[in-house]
């Protein structure tokens, strides 16, 4: 299946299928493994992020602004606007938290010509917003250790993934820290996720390759892919072996590989962690 810039591969623990969003083309989908079904929810404007809800529920992080999604009705509600001051900008990458309690996003400079607008936000389940970190250009890479006591995320324009200690109590975080830096060789750091031994994978959007780190930021290994630009990998499967990776579409490419913009498969040996399904209450409405 081809996407523009597929991204944020879900697997969902109560459904047993995969959600996952195309940001340019404005789409959420779902594929169920079991019968290959595949559906496609066409959205209003550019998605950039998404977190899993219980029932027909789904949260998308929208251009400047974060909405709940009936599944039945596609039904749209406002939960909170954000960055209205920063037009250039637009929501990217987003999880929610280990405990579900949280969902985290990020944002970007949307020009070519890029510049350091890009912040990091906590979304609470009151539809309160927090902004945690400023000054990125690309934030992408979020997610958390395996104990849930740090949270990664990372600036893709500057190859840098950072760590920082996480409150889930209090959806708050400590001073960031550098943990690893991937340049473009080995791949910039997109999307990532974190399997139960706390290996950190990293989707190499400039590499055409998944990185595994280590929890101490060291490369332990590399997974090349058939597609040149993947954005981000998640676990899924009723064990949560099998491997699901996002890819993307370069307007400027010229030649375009079969794999290029599809949705991966591959099955490993190592078991990811179970999604937490995210809950909102509040809204604008």
């Amino acid at each position: 299946m081809g996407n523009v810039v597929g991204e944020g591969p879900a697997w969902h623990p109560e459904q047993q299928v995969l959600y996952w969003i195309d940001i340019r083309a404005q789409q959420l989908l779902r594929l169920d493994p079991a019968t290959d079904a595949l559906t496609r929810w066409d959205l209003p404007e550019v998605v950039g992020a998404m977190a899993l809800g219980a029932g027909n529920q789904i949260y998308l992080a929208l251009k400047h602004r974060v909405v709940s999604m009936d599944l039945s009705s596609g039904v749209l509600t406002d939960i909170a606007h954000v960055e209205l001051d920063r037009p250039t900008n637009r929501l990217n990458d987003g999880k929610t938290s280990p405990s579900g309690k949280w969902f985290l996003f990020g944002s970007m400079d949307d020009r070519v010509n890029k510049e350091s607008t890009g912040a990091l936000y906590c979304l609470s389940t009151k539809g309160d917003v927090v902004r945690l970190y400023d000054g990125l250009v690309v934030c992408n890479g979020i997610a958390w250790s395996a104990d849930g006591a740090t949270l990664y995320f990372s600036d893709s324009f500057h190859g840098v993934l950072m760590r920082a200690d996480w409150s889930e109590e209090k959806g708050s975080m400590g001073e960031p820290k550098l943990h690893a830096v991937l340049d473009d060789a080995n791949g910039r750091p997109d999307g990532g996720n974190v399997d139960v031994d706390g290996n950190y994978w990293s989707a190499g959007v400039s590499a055409g390759c998944i990185n595994v780190l280590s929890p101490d930021g060291k490369v332990i290994d590399k997974v090349p892919l058939p597609s040149r630009a993947p954005t981000m990998a998640t676990f899924g499967g009723g064990d949560l072996k099998t491997l699901y990776i996002t890819s993307l579409v370069r307007p400027q490419w010229t030649e375009i590989g079969p794999c290029d913009g599809s949705l991966l498969e591959i099955h490993t040996n190592t078991t990811g962690r179970a999604n937490a399904l995210f809950s909102c209450a509040g809204g604008l409405g």
